[in-house]
């Protein structure tokens, strides 16, 4: 279907036009035009199709300013989702634009409801993550002249599709080959959902690195090679750490069983290690494991996972940058010459892989000694043998002391239990137990407005069982020390203080606490200390907390010897 040259004005269909080619009101021509229901598919699409071949919208209605840029993830609450909100959200609020965000689910497919959202919030760009958009999607956006990339799509993208990925298929190979290279032969593979392009890249990587070692993989049906190959198996399966550990069991009894296994992501990874963890395995001296992307969970689990760094922030932004240069026309962003790949025409294909880097932590290790390379059976695993931090690690550095006292505030008590809800609710099953501590627990006490609690777990070590569920539910981890991990809201204003089960500080903590609850002298005594503190500079808040030692360790002094007197 095209326009007659005689139904133009001037250089452009008229609406009338359109609607007579589409056999249609222009009523019906408005209405899509500007994404309102009331239209049934077949029509709109007849009509879109006729919008995008005409050219009508860009030349007739050309896009504002807008004020938004539109981002579509799988999952809101993933570490993956997270790193691709970052870097969107970093490139738009640096070019003036808010950020609108929408979670299509595992699917992968955008909606009627999200594109007529879409149409009505005109944003001046929209990035994609994994999202495949139908023909009709994209004329609709094209019609309007909105923008749109693709980060790591699930398929293979039109070549008109601006595609933002990363190396995955070198990516692969390199996890595989520093197996390779530490000595391990029996090396298994948990691949992601075939249906990912992602997913096969980093398999192909994984069969190519054995090739080349001239070995070969024994994949799943649906990648067959001989049965009669010598490896173990590899075994297909979702990107979630419960199906990484299922897929881990299933090769973990082999025989013999594999010394090591590459995995399709993170999540995947960390599931290997919850197999690992409840089979007696060590992890890396019975079992190396390697992930693939590099996020947070992986840098503090335990123990700390060899992974391939995926850049998700960057790519990301890169996906940003080439749809806002697209919106603003090419070579109006001030960097669009800074990437030679990233072209900026509207329209113009573009393809950008960013590269993957092998990340080495804990997870891998040279094959146990046994037979051959394979790891001694281990019937249980010793307490004593559990593996603590040995030094200190202040995530950020040292931050100065930049608020001073209040005066008590209820609101405090309500912060508290607000958190102890929300704690309890992430971490589950697992037997723990939540105090209010600090000078915010004390009715009356002047404090900084940072409320403390204390969390006590049976296994400081485990991180895997509280530290995962509390960022996940939105806390940021700030100290990981021997015994000791803090984590904090982004906001700073709530500190969560993890200790084992018997540690001395949680006593120390509520000993101290209650004191100062029931002895108004010393209560008194407390509050003159931190004010004649707060009344100098503070460029780090742990020397601030240092100088106050001495006056706990009188107040805590008294307390104790005050619980052993008679009566």
């Amino acid at each position: 279907m095209s326009i007659d040259p005689a139904e133009r004005s001037g250089s452009r269909p008229t609406l009338e036009a359109i609607a007579r080619r589409a056999s249609v009101s222009p009523a019906t021509v408005s209405k899509v035009l500007n994404g309102r229901p009331g239209v049934s598919g077949p029509t709109r699409e007849r009509v879109e199709h006729l919008l995008a071949a005409s050219g009508y919208a860009q030349r007739d209605t050309p896009p504002g300013p807008g004020s938004l840029v539109e981002l579509v993830v799988e999952d809101l609450a993933s570490e993956w989702s997270i790193e691709i909100v970052r870097g969107v959200e970093s490139v738009a609020r640096e070019h003036g634009y808010a950020l609108s965000l929408s979670a299509l689910g595992p699917d992968h497919a955008v909606g009627e409801d999200w594109i007529t959202g879409v149409l009505h919030r005109r944003p001046a760009a929209i990035v994609l993550q994994f999202s495949a958009l139908t023909a009709g999607r994209r004329d609709q956006l094209r019609a309007r002249g909105i923008p749109f990339t693709v980060v790591d799509p699930v398929g293979d993208p039109p070549a008109d599709v601006p595609v933002v990925g990363a190396t995955n298929t070198a990516g692969g190979a390199a996890a595989t080959q520093h197996l390779l290279d530490l000595g391990h032969t029996h090396i298994a593979a948990i691949a992601g959902p075939l249906d990912m392009a992602c997913a096969v890249d980093r398999l192909v990587g994984h069969r190519a690195a054995l090739a080349a070692a001239g070995r070969e993989a024994r994949p799943t049906a649906a990648t067959p090679v001989p049965s009669d190959a010598p490896e173990p198996s590899v075994v297909v399966a979702r990107f979630s750490r419960e199906d990484g550990e299922r897929a881990a069991r299933e090769l973990l009894a082999a025989d013999p069983r594999p010394t090591a296994i590459v995995t399709g992501n993170d999540l995947q990874a960390l599931g290997v290690l919850d197999a690992a963890r409840s089979l007696a395995l060590r992890v890396p001296e019975d079992l190396s494991v390697v992930g693939f992307d590099d996020v947070a969970p992986a840098r503090w689990a335990r123990p700390a996972l060899t992974t391939i760094r995926q850049p998700l922030q960057e790519m990301a932004e890169r996906a940003t940058r080439m749809a806002l240069r697209q919106h603003a026309g090419a070579g109006a962003d001030e960097d669009a010459g800074a990437d030679e790949h990233a072209g900026g025409a509207p329209g113009e294909p573009v393809r950008v892989e960013l590269a993957t880097t092998l990340v080495v932590r804990d997870s891998t290790a040279a094959p146990g000694v046994g037979t051959g390379d394979e790891p001694p059976v281990r019937d249980h695993v010793l307490a004593d043998e559990r593996r603590d931090v040995t030094t200190v690690e202040i995530i950020g550095g040292p931050e100065a002391l930049r608020v001073g006292l209040h005066e008590y505030d209820p609101a405090w008590a309500m912060t508290f239990a607000e958190h102890r809800e929300r704690i309890l609710r992430a971490v589950g099953p697992l037997d723990v137990r939540v105090e209010h501590i600090g000078s915010t627990s004390v009715p009356g006490l002047a404090a900084k407005p940072i409320v403390d609690l204390v969390v006590v777990v049976p296994d400081v070590t485990d991180e895997s069982a509280y530290l995962e569920p509390l960022l996940g539910a939105g806390y940021e981890l700030r100290v990981r020390e021997p015994g000791h991990r803090l984590v904090r809201t982004p906001a700073r204003d709530v500190h969560v203080h993890v200790y084992e089960r018997g540690a001395t500080a949680v006593e120390d903590y509520l000993l101290l606490r209650d004191r100062l609850r029931s002895d108004p002298d010393d209560r008194a005594l407390y509050e003159q200390t931190k004010r004649a503190l707060l009344s100098g500079t503070w460029d780090d808040m742990n020397d601030y907390a240092d100088a106050k030692t001495d006056v706990i360790r009188a107040v805590m002094d008294r307390a104790r010897a005050a619980a052993t007197l008679p009566g």
